[in-house]
């Protein structure tokens, strides 16, 4: 209903006042229905849509006053102005009125322009109630809007989503959503909807982009209508609307509606869908870009495990030849020196290499593991051993501090020992001279402190070294992290060890964190399961 045909109800139990209301209120322009009682006035409240009530009072059955509370207990009903008119003008019928929720009071006989002026002022301060309610509809439907496109970064649900809003908004009967591809002339069909399926044969489709009003919506950036009888997918539409979905000037897919009817979308229907095409743009050009950062990020993966790989054989050659030298003949001690520089280059390269392709088959999703139940005591025997001479040469001690009796532990033995050997290692190279290095054990229960969902056991590498500072213990577990402190730069590393143990430890079903003070020292803390009811290798996938 357009502005200049309101639509006001008049209740009044008399049929000459209602004849008279009824011909001064069309007479300014307005829709005029009529009741001869309250309770019926009510109903047809509750049927229809008024922008006003004029009301009397003194009525049969439910007098104006009733009327009034109704009126304002209904959620849907408590912002229709009422107007009161009415014999019964002394001041606390009035104020009881006003109480009530009535916007005005006016009383009979009624002044003619008085009347005009009050009638003009409520239904006006409705119109703006209105559009401010329906902004704010608006706003809350465009966020949800948002929310829900951008709730995964998958271009096939973004167009899915946009299609599904447009066809709920309209009333249209099919559309589809096509991406543009890089030549222009062509869209690859990412989403189908409407009719019971019947576009779905064009899902996945690679189609030209032929008709003029698309080729326009692409160029202009901005929606297209035509109701000629070209290039229609349905066999009964009579018109088709083309809203383009773009950012920076630049389209990167189509909103195509298809309509049995001939009626253009409202001005508000075609509001909703611009906006929505705004939304879907934001949307889909994220889920554009992750999608190329997914492919890049699989090419690097591919290339590090490939070029990982590949140095592997030539490295083992220079390692075994350098220490095939001393066969040859007796070096002299500088010759000794420069083999044994070759011999620790190649062993740093070595770790390198193994660092990148771990990470590369983490991420990639092939890194294969093979849960067995492995003893702690045991395998700390072994890794202790493998540092006893790089503790000597700092003069540091290591001790370890585990329980009596320690359950065994489902983890892959191999993958647990380099858990342990970054985490030493870690507290060997970053303790100074005669520090100590401490490893511990504790049993923690399901549901106990940190709330675990089984039983774990918490082991613990502790040093008194140079610790971290406040900045730097956020970005700890990142890859290619080294610590800002002077000391810790000094010491080698590929910044990718702590990244590595992380994702170990998590692939088995643990967590891991630490404590650290500055120039006092760091415990890592990291947890595994007791018990673990699953097959070798269930938490793995095979390259």
């Amino acid at each position: 209903m357009s502005e200049d045909q309101s639509k006001v109800l008049i209740v009044d139990d008399n049929q000459n006042n209602l004849d008279v209301l009824e011909r001064r209120v069309t007479r300014h322009g307005y829709e005029v229905d009529t009741a001869l009682n309250g309770r019926i006035g009510l109903g047809k409240i509750r049927e229809n849509d008024y922008d006003l009530v004029l009301l009397d009072i003194m009525m049969p059955e439910m007098n104006g006053y009733q009327v009034l509370e109704r009126i304002k207990e209904d959620p849907e009903l408590r912002n229709l102005p009422v107007i009161v008119i009415s014999a019964v003008d002394d001041i606390e019928s009035i104020v009881r009125c006003i109480k009530l929720g009535a916007e005005d009071y006016l009383p009979k006989p009624f002044n003619p322009l008085i009347l005009k002026a009050r009638i003009t002022a409520s239904i006006e301060k409705k119109r703006l109630h209105d559009r401010e309610e329906a902004h704010l509809e608006e706003q809350a439907l465009s966020q949800r809007i948002a929310r829900e496109l951008n709730a995964r970064l998958s271009l096939t649900r973004a167009a899915e989503l946009t299609l599904d809003w447009a066809l709920r908004r309209t009333s249209a009967h099919a559309g589809f959503v096509g991406q543009i591809l890089d030549n222009g002339e062509e869209m690859r069909i990412i989403s189908v909807g409407g009719e019971d399926g019947i576009l779905d044969y064009y899902l996945h489709n690679i189609l030209p982009i032929d008709s003029e009003e698309m080729k326009r919506a692409v160029e202009m950036i901005m929606p297209q209508a035509n109701s000629g009888r070209d290039n229609y997918w349905l066999p009964n539409t009579s018109s088709r609307t083309i809203i383009p979905i773009g950012r920076a000037g630049q389209v990167i897919a189509l909103l195509v509606l298809e309509d049995e009817s001939e009626e253009r979308y409202k001005n508000n229907d075609l509001s909703f869908l611009t906006v929505l095409s705004d939304r879907a743009a934001v949307a889909m050009s994220n889920a554009v870009l992750y999608e190329q950062v997914q492919k890049a990020n699989l090419a690097k993966t591919e290339f590090v495990s490939e070029v990982s790989h590949e140095l592997k054989n030539p490295m083992t050659s220079i390692r075994n030849y350098a220490r095939m030298l001393n066969s040859v003949g007796e070096m002299n001690e500088v010759q000794d020196r420069f083999v044994q520089t070759i011999v620790k280059n190649v062993d740093r390269m070595s770790r390198l290499v193994s660092d990148l392709s771990d990470i590369s088959r983490i991420e990639s999703g092939h890194l294969r593991l093979e849960l067995t139940t492995v003893d702690l005591q045991q395998t700390l025997d072994t890794i202790i051993a493998s540092f006893e001479g790089q503790f000597e040469t700092k003069n540091q001690a290591l001790k370890v501090a585990l329980p009596e009796y320690v359950p065994p532990i489902t983890a892959d033995q191999s993958r647990l020992e380099q858990i342990l050997t970054n985490l030493i290692s870690n507290a060997h190279k970053y303790s100074g001279e005669e520090g100590e290095i401490q490893v511990g054990a504790t049993l923690e229960p399901a549901g106990g402190k940190r709330r675990f969902n089984t039983d774990m056991i918490v082991i613990s590498v502790a040093d008194n070294g140079i610790g971290l500072r406040e900045d730097d213990q956020k970005k700890i577990f990142t890859k290619y992290f080294r610590a800002a402190d002077g000391q810790a730069n000094g010491t080698p590393g590929t910044g990718l060890g702590l990244r590595i143990t992380k994702q170990l430890v998590e692939l088995q079903g643990g967590t891991i964190w630490f404590e650290s003070e500055y120039e006092k020292g760091t415990t890592f803390f990291f947890s595994l399961p007791t018990e673990r009811v699953s097959e070798a290798s269930s938490l793995s996938e095979s390259s």
